[in-house]
């Protein structure tokens, strides 16, 4: 299996998983907010383990790039996920 292929692994079983442990709960909730932790955790290390193996290529094709976009945009969007909860939760922590 070539790097690529597992690098797309990595990134697809990280989409397809990630929000599983959010489903039980309901939005607003704190457990909500405390099971979006490790769904933004898992989003941001996996769109990063795929960011730099693709960097890390001297040329890449078409796909190359698309697939580094599609992974700069999913850890943009797993840190701010995983920003957002650790915020919530902070603020949560000080309402009493």
């Amino acid at each position: 299996m070539s790097g690529r292929a597992k690098r797309v692994l990595v990134y697809t079983a990280a989409l397809l998983t990630a929000p599983l442990p959010v489903m039980p709960f309901g939005r607003g909730t704190r457990e909500f907010a405390l099971a979006l932790v490790p769904c933004g955790l898992s989003l941001a290390l996996a769109s990063l383990y795929v960011l730099r193996g693709e960097w890390r290529l001297g040329s890449r094709g078409l796909l190359g790039t698309k697939l580094l976009a599609a992974s700069l945009i999913t850890l943009a969007f797993g840190a701010s996920l995983l920003a957002g909860s650790v915020a919530y939760l902070l603020t949560g922590l000080f309402d009493a």
